[in-house]
């Protein structure tokens, strides 16, 4: 983009000549747009307008999805704080990533590629829509983007094992095909429901639910609401056994997913398990840590978490804020976690004489390590106390049939107010969403057409970068 370079030039200066820490009034709307704008400069000083990896430079291994969860963290700091500087940068970047079909599977990232990958990019479309974001140039609508994208996963929804589920990869010959993990189904679900509560769309409704109880049925998803990395169907293995391993973002997927769900169709079945959800999420990556600040829990205490790593606190305290909206029972619990938090973040951002953050916000001060990852999970914690300060979550012209869930309001008083705003429709009409029951069987995710899909949208192609990936997929968190 033009003028790009100088406006990179000038947020790395004002990062440079930023104070040692960052102050933070939790209580004070002022302050937290404040200390989040100081976060961003931070972000932003990775960003590389010719960066093949999604616009934005990262140490080996290069990660293009943490790109998409990047500029999903600054349009969101665009919504919140109504600071439009990134704008025009993140509009580039989506429109080089969407891809000649509009589904975020662009060329540069063949070979490389894999669902989950695909998905944190897909987020910004269902973000861009629910909060009625710029259009891309020439491009649909931000809900058929998304469903463009919704299509491919059902497309890929693999019953020859396991009775159902997501592979990890796209193609066999990469490491992960024999993975059925949590972040890719979880984000398959997460995009259902997201396009449900927005459509009304019955057969959104009918996925988000099939892929929870299959969820359930498998076990990535426990009884008590403990979300697993992933289990394998390697050979005779079937999805028989799970790897245990937890991190942030895996019951963030599944959280936001519910919340969405519970909004959906008021059902208080979807409540119970968001309140189940955010009951161990607490008791799992807050209360641990005793000051009841977030931590990784899997990494963060031998100081062994990797770039992508220690992003995924990013995508926990983004989902748990909006669960806060949109299951008003939850708001008092998570606004608590997120304002403790967001001062340990704050307090870890004085690092290198210039704000750099740290990737714990347990101790005091900055603990060292800093990456691309550090800075989006403080961005994105710290802009969660202005979740109220957004737009109200849009539906589709279309939608009529969208309950108000009756659920207690919360005493706890954020530091923003909401207000309504409208978006456009999605371009399939469908019967009305009636309301479902999030069953807890073991489902078999037979019941319903494996391949029932909405009919893919596309519009005129935006202009694609012609420069190679340089993406390891394969190496993710494993």
């Amino acid at each position: 983009m033009k003028g790009s370079s100088s406006k990179f030039a000038a947020a790395a200066l004002a990062f440079a000549h930023a104070g040692s820490a960052i102050q933070l009034n939790i209580q004070n709307t002022s302050s937290i747009k404040e200390a989040a704008g100081e976060v961003a400069k931070g972000l932003y000083v990775y960003h590389n307008e010719a960066a093949t990896t999604g616009q934005f430079n990262q140490p080996q291994p290069w990660f293009w999805w943490l790109s998409g969860s990047g500029w999903n963290g600054l349009m969101e700091y665009t919504v919140f704080t109504k600071d439009d500087f990134y704008k025009k940068d993140l509009m580039s970047a989506l429109s080089k990533n969407v891809g000649p079909k509009f589904d975020f599977i662009p060329p540069e990232q063949a070979g490389w590629e894999a669902n989950d990958d695909q998905a944190y990019w897909v987020f910004n479309a269902l973000t861009a829509m629910e909060y009625n974001f710029d259009k891309l140039p020439g491009g649909p609508s931000w809900d058929v983007v998304a469903t463009n994208a919704w299509n491919g996963f059902v497309d890929r929804w693999n019953t020859e094992t396991c009775n159902g589920g997501l592979k990890w990869q796209y193609t066999p010959d990469k490491n992960g095909w024999n993975y059925k993990n949590a972040v890719t189904n979880g984000a398959f679900f997460q995009t259902s429901a997201r396009l449900a509560r927005y459509t009304g769309n019955q057969t959104f409704v009918d996925w988000a639910t099939k892929i929870w109880d299959w969820s359930r049925a498998v076990g990535l998803v426990s009884a008590d609401y403990h979300v697993y990395d992933g289990t394998s169907d390697d050979k005779d293995a079937n999805c028989s056994t799970v790897n245990r391993i937890e991190w942030t973002y895996n019951i963030a997927s599944y959280l936001h997913g519910a919340a969405h769900m519970y909004n959906a169709t008021g059902d208080a079945a979807w409540e119970k398990h968001v309140q189940g959800l955010v009951a161990t999420t607490a008791a799992v990556f807050f209360k641990p840590a005793k000051t009841g600040v977030m931590f990784e829990q899997n990494c963060e205490p031998t100081k062994g978490c990797t770039t992508d790593q220690t992003s995924f606190k990013a995508s926990l305290s983004r989902w748990l804020g909006k669960t806060a909206v949109l299951v008003p029972s939850t708001r008092t619990e998570i606004m608590g976690l997120l304002g403790k938090s967001a001062a340990g973040a704050a307090q870890a951002c004085a690092g290198n004489n210039n704000s750099t953050c740290g990737v714990s916000w347990t101790g005091t001060g900055f603990d060292g390590q800093s990456d691309f990852g550090v800075e989006l999970s403080a961005l994105e914690t710290i802009q969660s106390l202005l979740v109220f300060e957004a737009p109200a979550f849009a539906i589709s012209p279309d939608n009529h049939n969208h309950p108000a869930p009756s659920s207690s309001s919360s005493s706890a008083t954020p530091p923003a107010s909401s207000s309504s705003s409208s978006a456009a429709g999605t371009s399939t009409s469908v019967p009305a969403a009636t309301t479902t029951t999030a069953a807890t069987t073991t489902a078999t995710a037979t019941t319903m057409a494996t391949k029932t899909k909405l009919p893919a949208q596309s519009s005129s192609v935006p202009a694609q970068s012609s420069a190679p990936a340089h993406n390891a997929c394969g190496q993710k968190h494993k």
